[in-house]
């Protein structure tokens, strides 16, 4: 072999070398992928059992909940293409099936779920009320992410909505303390309101609050516009299992 040939053959293994991390660098890491659809993207991170989806801060305050206090179904985080659009705050274009795939994908998984035939029997807080007439699955944490005068801002959800209740017939603002589960109840019965995060146990989204049964909406809820951010902005819905990786 001549000397010219040893030496061009010894300066592209060199340049091959040296690209390498650069290459590297520009992969994404191990178990982390994403989808996009419109605007939005959802990223699946199978280390930290993640799923994060880019939403839409929409303000209508002609729906419950959103300027004034009101009870409401119908989701707090939903998809674009659903039924039950004009009433989310949160909004993606990401479609609702997608993010139930991903998150089965990191481990979540759904206990109990209950069809439509069975909403009449098992609606509302009673003395009859049994363990079966709650939504069931794993603990989810729902956080919101966004950037606020150049820095990352990381909130629970429930931290940027009020809630009220009635205790010896008197009005009490309260902390929301819901505890939101996943069920999957409205991919598993083709429901496609796109609801996806709701703050009552309903069976028509894939999370719901399921610290009261079935279809009870008795508390009331609003949205503090001092914290949360503008309406317009892209945030990043953080959901994870409280059982984490």
């Amino acid at each position: 072999m001549s000397t010219s040939v040893l030496r061009t053959m010894l300066s592209v293994s060199l340049c091959l070398l040296l690209a390498f991390p650069v290459l590297a660098a520009r992969q994404k890491p191990s178990g982390v992928s994403s989808v996009k659809s419109g605007s939005d993207t959802m990223t699946v991170d199978q280390k930290s059992g993640e799923v994060r989806v880019t939403s839409t801060v929409l303000k209508d305050c002609s729906q419950p909940s959103v300027c004034d206090w009101g009870r409401r179904f119908q989701a707090f985080f939903g998809a674009k293409d659903g039924k039950m659009a004009p009433f989310f705050i949160f909004s993606t274009e990401i479609n609702r099936t997608d993010i139930d795939k991903a998150i089965k994908s990191v481990g979540i998984q759904s206990r109990r779920q209950i069809p439509m035939t069975e909403v009449k029997q098992r609606s509302g807080l009673k003395s009859t009320t049994q363990k079966d007439d709650y939504l069931d699955g794993d603990p989810l944490l729902v956080s919101v992410r966004w950037k606020k005068d150049g820095k990352m801002v990381d909130v629970a959800i429930e931290d940027l909505i009020e809630e009220k209740i009635s205790v010896d017939g008197k009005d009490v603002i309260k902390p929301y303390t819901p505890h939101f589960v996943y069920h999957g109840t409205a991919e598993a019965i083709n429901f496609a309101s796109g609801c996806i995060v709701c703050p009552s146990g309903c069976n028509g989204g894939i999370i719901a609050d399921n610290s009261l049964p079935l279809k009870e909406t008795k508390n009331y809820f609003r949205f503090d516009w001092n914290k949360m951010p503008p309406p317009g902005a892209k945030v990043e819905i953080v959901l994870k299992s409280v059982h984490g990786k």
